[in-house]
């Protein structure tokens, strides 16, 4: 069993006027994890894009205990925004044999959350997108994952956190996590989609 290396990177940026452009590209050797914190920031949001060809794990941790917050499995040429709240930090691990390859863009430090319960229900299970196209979803205050074509990506949320999509200028609940989706259970959001859109009536 391979021991993962984690790797620290603590990044101090110094030019708020800079924010938006500011854009960083990871690698991460096979079979390790790199820790990223941006200490000037109470909170922020991230967008991330793999461009590993296989699935790099995202997760958010508490910085002083390491304790889980939230995470999901970002798929090969996946692409998402995350937030990272006060306190914690973001963790990126390669299982895969080969050179991982992340590049990440800030894209707010003035992100807002609803207070959390701590003793919220939560359940781990897979996105899959079986279609030839790209699914863009909205998971409020969580993030905004956009599913590569024939992809999937393994995400941990709580009892009734919604999942969004947009048609048209609107958006429409996919979605609401309960306890009818199992503990590592595969969704195809394709197909739910589809039927969603019929039920509203959308093209």
């Amino acid at each position: 069993m391979r021991k993962t290396v984690i790797f620290s990177i603590v990044l101090f940026l110094m030019v708020v006027s800079a924010l938006w452009a500011q854009k960083s590209n990871l690698e991460i050797a096979s079979g390790s994890a790199m820790e990223l914190d941006y200490p000037n920031y109470n909170m922020y949001e991230l967008q991330l894009k793999n461009n590993t060809g296989a699935q790099i794990d995202v997760e958010v941790q508490n910085k002083k205990t390491g304790e889980f917050v939230r995470g999901f499995g970002l798929g090969p040429l996946g692409k998402v925004e995350v937030i990272v709240e006060q306190g914690s930090k973001i963790v990126f691990t390669n299982n895969s044999k080969k050179l991982g390859k992340l590049a990440i863009k800030m894209l707010n430090t003035d992100v807002q959350l609803k207070p959390k319960n701590t003793n919220e229900d939560r359940v781990s299970f897979t996105l899959v997108n079986p279609s030839n196209k790209p699914i863009p979803l909205i998971i409020p205050n969580v993030m905004n994952p956009n599913l590569s074509p024939n992809s999937s990506s393994g995400v941990d949320l709580k009892i009734g956190q919604e999942l969004l999509f947009r048609n048209g200028l609107k958006r429409y609940v996919l979605l609401t996590v309960d306890e009818t989706i199992k503990e590592g259970q595969e969704l195809d959001v394709y197909a739910l989609l589809q039927q969603r859109k019929k039920e509203l009536g959308l093209k």
